[in-house]
C-alpha cells in the first residue's frame, strides 16, 4: 500500500506511514482518548498497542522532529526514572520495585504519537477536540449513573461519574472553558445563529452545572486564571478594533454569568458556598501564621501533604524515592485516611514529580510545559494557528497548570489523558510549525 502523507493546514507532511498504518494509529489514538470517559475505561492492550506503534511510527516516518526538546526529555526521563530506581534499590532495597517504572514515564508523552495523527491539520484537531469534548459532556451517562446521578447532585450530594470528583470536574470545567474560548467561531461564523447560540448556552449551563456538583473547587479555583488568560491573550493578540474586543469579551462575560445564574438557581449557591465554608477556618489560621494545630480537612491535609513531600526531597534531591513515593513519605499515623489507608500521592503534580524522580523529574514536567507555551506563542506568530486556537490552548493549559498545584493530576489516569490532549494538540502544530521553520526559515524569523 502507498505511504499516507500526513498533511497539515499548511500542506506540510508532518509524518509519512503506509496508509493502513496510519488509519490503525488514528483508531488506536481515538480509543486512547474516549475510553478512559466510559465504563470500559481504557484496556491496557490498547493503550500499549498504542504506544508501540505510535513509536514505530513517530520514529520510523516523522521528519525533522524526532530530535525535538519533548523527545530529548522522553530520553531524559527514561533515564532519570532508571536512575532513580537503582538509587532506591542500593539505599532502601526493601522500598524498591522489581524494575525502573518506565510506564510512569511513557504515558506522559503520549502526546508525540496524537500529534503524529493531529498533524497540525486544523480541521482535524476541530473534529478531535469537539469529539473528546462530547464525550466528556456525555460521561455521566457513558461512566456514571445518568440522571439519577446527576438528580442527586442537583440534592447536594456529590457527583462523581464513575471518576473522581476533582478529575470529572476539571474535565467539565475545561470544555466550559473551551465553549468560551471557540465561541465566537460556535455562535457568529459566518454569521450570528441564534439556534448556535442557544444550543451553546445550553452546552456552557450543563458544563458549569456538571462541574458544580462535583464541588470539585480545584476545577472552579483554577477556571479562574484560565478565564483571566483567556481574556488578556485575547486583549494583546487580537487585531481587531478595541471596540470590538470588548464586545466578544463582554458577550462571554455575559454568557458566562447567566449560566453560573442560572446553575446557581437550580440551588447550587448554598452547596458551592459550604464546600469553600469548610476551609474557612484554615485560610484564617494561616492568614494570622497559626500552623501548629492544622485541621485534617482537605485543604489543611495538602498543607501537611506539603511540608512532607519537602521534606522527602530534601532526603533525597537528586533521584528521588521512586514510583511509589507519595505512599513512602506519607506513610505516617498521623496522615492516615479515615479507613487506615494511606494516601498514594501528595496532591500536587510538580512535588510528586520531585519526590518520585527528584529535582530533574520536576525539570522535565516544567521543560514539557515550558516547550508548548512558547511553541504555542510561536505558532500564532508565524499564522499556523487559529487565534482562538492559541488562546484556548493557553488558557486551557494555565488551568491545568494552577490545577496541578491542588492534585496530582500527571499522576492519575484521567489527568494524564487530559495533559495528553493538550499537549497533543499543540505539538501537531509546533511541529508543523519547525519543519516549515527548517524548510523556509526566511518565513519564520
Amino acid at each position: 500500500m502507498k505511504s499516507l502523507s500526513v498533511k497539515g493546514t499548511s500542506g506540510e507532511a508532518i509524518v509519512s506511514p503506509p496508509g493502513w498504518l496510519f488509519l490503525l494509529l488514528s483508531l488506536l489514538a481515538v480509543l486512547y482518548s474516549v475510553l478512559p470517559l466510559t465504563f470500559w475505561r481504557l484496556p491496557n492492550a490498547v493503550e500499549i498497542l498504542f504506544a508501540v506503534f505510535g513509536l514505530y511510527v513517530f520514529f520510523r516516518y516523522a521528519r525533522g522532529i524526532r530530535w525535538s526538546l519533548p523527545v530529548k526529555l522522553f530520553a531524559a526521563a527514561i533515564v532519570i526514572a532508571t536512575l532513580s530506581w537503582a538509587g532506591m534499590v542500593l539505599d532502601h532495597p526493601d522500598l524498591a520495585r522489581s524494575g525502573p517504572s518506565l510506564e510512569d514515564v511513557l504515558d506522559k508523552f503520549m502526546f508525540l504519537f496524537l500529534a503524529c495523527v493531529l498533524a497540525g491539520n486544523h480541521n482535524r484537531i476541530q473534529a478531535y477536540l469537539i469529539t473528546f469534548g462530547l464525550f466528556v459532556l456525555v460521561m455521566p451517562w457513558l461512566s456514571g449513573n445518568g440522571f439519577s446521578e446527576i438528580a442527586n447532585g442537583l440534592d447536594g450530594v456529590r457527583a462523581e461519574f464513575g471518576i473522581n470528583p476533582i478529575r470529572s470536574g476539571l474535565l467539565f470545567g475545561a470544555v466550559a472553558l473551551g465553549l468560551i474560548c471557540f465561541g465566537y467561531r460556535l455562535v457568529l461564523r459566518p454569521g450570528l445563529s441564534i439556534v448556535r447560540l442557544i444550543v451553546w448556552l445550553l452546552l456552557l449551563l450543563f458544563a458549569l452545572t456538571m462541574l458544580f456538583i462535583t464541588q470539585s473547587r480545584t476545577a472552579m479555583v483554577a477556571l479562574v486564571p484560565g478565564l483571566l488568560i483567556a481574556f488578556l491573550l485575547l486583549m494583546a493578540f487580537s487585531r481587531v478594533a478595541r471596540r470590538t474586543k470588548l464586545y466578544i469579551a463582554g458577550g462571554a462575560v455575559a454568557a458566562l454569568v447567566l449560566s453560573v445564574l442560572l446553575s446557581l438557581a437550580l440551588g447550587l449557591s448554598n452547596l458551592i458556598e459550604d464546600r469553600f465554608g469548610q476551609e474557612a477556618e484554615l485560610v484564617s489560621q494561616v492568614i494570622e501564621g497559626d500552623l501548629d494545630e492544622i485541621p485534617k480537612s482537605s485543604w489543611g491535609l495538602r498543607l501537611l501533604f506539603i511540608s512532607e513531600a519537602f521534606e522527602g526531597i530534601s532526603e533525597r534531591p537528586l533521584t528521588g524515592w521512586g514510583y511509589r513515593a507519595g505512599e513512602i513519605v506519607l506513610d505516617t499515623p498521623e496522615l492516615r485516611q479515615g479507613d487506615g489507608g494511606v494516601f498514594s500521592q501528595v496532591h500536587n503534580s510538580y512535588l510528586e514529580a520531585a519526590l518520585r524522580y527528584g529535582i530533574g523529574g520536576l525539570i522535565v514536567v516544567l521543560g514539557l510545559f515550558a516547550w508548548a507555551v512558547v511553541g504555542i506563542l510561536r505558532c500564532w506568530r508565524h499564522r499556523q494557528m487559529p487565534l482562538d486556537m492559541m488562546i484556548f490552548l493557553g488558557a486551557t493549559f494555565s488551568y491545568f497548570m494552577v490545577a496541578n498545584l491542588f492534585d496530582g493530576l500527571l499522576f492519575q489516569t484521567e489527568g494524564v489523558l487530559m495533559f495528553n490532549v493538550l499537549m497533543g494538540v499543540a505539538a501537531s502544530y509546533i511541529f508543523q510549525d519547525m519543519q516549515l521553520s527548517a524548510r523556509e526559515p526566511e518565513r519564520h524569523i
